[in-house]
C-alpha cells in the first residue's frame, strides 16, 4: 500500500492506494489563503503541515505502507530561518508582487522569468523585507517543507533535470547565495524515512520510506497516463493546468523535455482561477461550489447570453485579459451565472488549445482530473467547446494518485514511473463533443472578450 500526498493551493489531499491504483480511502482538508490590502496572496506555511496532520488522523494510515511521496503546488516559496522555522508567510503563485524583480532577471538572462517563480520572490523579500531576509537560511517548495517535517531531510523534489524550480543562472543573476536553495532530487529518489519524533503528530510510525515527489501538473500527467503524442492532460482544480505531450517544443509556452519520455516534449499552459472562480462565487452566495454546478444544469447552453471571463488574477501564460461578467441583466439568476462561469472556463481552455494547434500540434483527446472533473456537466462543456473527447478518471483526485505512483516506483514495485502510471491509471467515462453547441458558446465568448481584453492576444 502507498500513501500519496498532495499539498494544494486550497487543500491538502492524502490517499492510500493499492498496487493496482485503487483508492482504499482518502482525506481532504481545506484551508484559506491570506489576502492583504496590497493584493498580496500568502499563507502561513505551517497551515500545510497542520492540515496534513489532520487529514492523516482522519485517514488512519495502517502500519503496512511501502512508501510515501509528497507532491504539490508551486511556485510558492517557504522561507525558513536557521532553526528551520518560517520567517515570513509563503508567497503563493497567485501573487504577482515580484514583477520588477522578474523583469530585471528577464533582462539579465535574455529569457522570460515569471514574477511567481522562486528566485524573483526571494529577491522581493531581500529588496522589501531586509530585516526578514537577514534571517533567511533556506527556501523550500511546500511539498519539501512537509517532507522535512516528516523526515528531517532538506531536499528539493524535481520531476527531471530539465524541469527545475530554480536554476543556477537565475540564482547567480539575482546575486543570491546558492546555499539558500537545497540540493535537488528527482521524483522517486529516496528522501529519507519518517522519524518517530517528527511524524508521530501525523499518526505515522517511524521508518516508512519517503520518496521525492513532483509538481502537481506532473502528478496529474501520471494519474491520467498522458505521455503519448497528442494527448492533453487537463489538471482541473483551483487553477487549470493544460499539459500537452508533443514531439517538438511549442513557442510561447513553458516547454521542456517530457519527464517520462526523452523523445517527446511537454508543453504547459495554465489558467490561474478557473476552479477558484467557482469557489469565489460560491463564497459570495454562501453555497458550496457543487451547489452552483447543480444550479448551472437549469440554464440552457449560452447562459442566456451571459459571458464570464475567468481571469480573476494575473495569468502565467501569454493571454492578457481582465475578469468580467458581460451582458448581465435582471433576467439572469444564479443558474445563468453559474453556467457562465463554467462555460467561460471551458472557452479559456479552448483559447490555449487553439494556440497549440496554430503551432502545428495535433490533439487527439483530453484526459481530465481534479475537482472540476466531478461535474459531468462541466466535462461535457469542455468537450463541446474544445471539440475534443474528454475522458475522466476512476480516481478523481489525480494529484494524490500521481504521488502514490511515484511512491510505488520508489519502493521498487515497478521498474519505472511510466510503468506505474500505465498500471495504476484507469479511465472512467468518455464525453464526446457536440461541436455545434460548443462553437456557439465560444463565439459568444470571443465577441464579449474581444471588447474588453487588455491586449489583442485574446481576439
Amino acid at each position: 500500500m502507498y500513501l500519496g500526498i498532495d499539498i494544494g493551493t486550497t487543500s491538502v489531499k492524502a490517499g492510500l492506494f493499492t498496487h493496482e491504483g485503487d483508492l482504499v480511502r482518502g482525506a481532504v482538508n481545506r484551508y484559506r489563503q491570506f489576502r492583504s490590502c496590497e493584493s498580496f496572496v500568502e499563507i502561513n506555511p505551517d497551515v500545510f503541515w497542520n492540515a496534513l496532520c489532520e487529514a492523516l488522523r482522519e485517514l488512519k494510515p495502517p502500519p503496512e505502507i511501502s512508501g510515501i511521496s509528497i507532491g504539490g503546488h508551486g511556485p510558492s516559496p517557504v522561507f525558513l530561518d536557521a532553526s528551520m522555522e518560517p520567517v515570513a508567510p509563503s508567497i503563493l503563485w497567485l501573487d504577482g508582487r515580484a514583477e520588477r524583480e522578474a523583469s530585471l532577471l528577464s533582462e539579465l538572462l535574455g529569457r522570460p522569468v515569471q514574477p511567481a517563480w522562486y528566485v524573483p520572490q526571494t529577491m522581493w523579500l531581500r529588496n522589501h523585507r531586509p530585516e526578514i531576509f537577514t534571517r533567511l537560511r533556506k527556501v523550500l517548495q511546500p511539498m519539501d517543507y512537509v517532507a522535512w517535517k516528516l523526515t528531517g531531510s532538506l531536499t528539493a523534489s524535481i520531476a527531471s533535470k530539465e524541469m527545475l524550480p530554480w536554476s543556477d543562472d537565475e540564482i547567480d543573476a539575482a546575486g543570491l547565495d546558492p546555499g539558500l536553495f537545497p540540493e535537488q532530487q528527482i521524483m522517486g529518489e529516496l528522501t529519507g524515512c519518517t522519524r518517530p519524533d517528527l511524524s508521530r503528530r501525523a499518526g505515522l510510525p517511524g521508518g516508512i520510506p519517503v520518496f521525492a515527489g513532483a509538481p502537481d501538473f506532473v502528478e496529474a500527467i501520471l494519474a491520467t497516463a498522458s505521455f503519448e503524442r497528442g494527448i492533453v492532460c487537463d489538471k482541473a482544480g483551483t487553477s487549470e493546468g493544460i499539459e500537452l505531450c508533443w514531439d517538438a517544443p511549442i513557442e510561447g509556452f513553458y516547454t521542456a523535455p517530457h519527464p517520462l519520455d526523452g523523445a517527446l516534449w511537454h508543453t504547459g499552459a495554465s489558467l490561474s482561477t478557473t476552479g477558484l472562480s467557482m469557489e469565489w462565487m460560491a463564497s459570495l452566495v454562501s453555497k458550496h461550489p457543487w451547489e452552483l454546478a447543480e444550479e448551472a444544469e437549469i440554464s440552457p447552453p449560452g447562459s442566456g447570453g451571459l459571458t464570464f471571463l475567468p481571469y480573476l488574477s494575473s495569468e502565467r501564460h501569454s493571454i492578457s485579459a481582465m475578469g468580467a461578467m458581460v451582458n448581465i441583466s435582471l433576467n439572469h439568476g444564479l443558474p445563468e451565472v453559474s453556467r457562465a462561469i463554467m462555460e467561460g472556463c471551458a472557452c479559456a481552455m479552448r483559447l490555449v488549445i487553439d494556440r497549440f494547434k496554430e503551432m502545428g500540434a495535433y490533439i487527439k483527446e483530453i484526459r481530465t482530473t481534479g475537482t472540476q472533473s466531478i461535474s459531468r456537466l462541466w466535462n461535457q462543456m469542455k468537450a463541446d467547446v474544445t471539440g475534443l473527447p474528454v475522458i475522466t478518471q476512476r480516481v478523481l483526485e489525480g494529484e494524490m494518485l500521481g504521488a502514490a505512483m511515484i511512491a510505488a516506483y520508489g519502493s521498487g514495485d515497478y521498474h519505472s514511473i511510466r510503468e506505474a502510471s500505465r498500471c495504476m491509471s484507469h479511465p472512467r467515462e468518455r464525453f464526446e463533443p457536440d461541436s455545434m453547441t460548443g462553437d456557439r458558446i465560444f463565439e459568444q465568448f470571443r465577441r464579449s472578450a474581444g471588447g474588453i481584453a487588455h491586449s489583442g492576444r485574446i481576439k
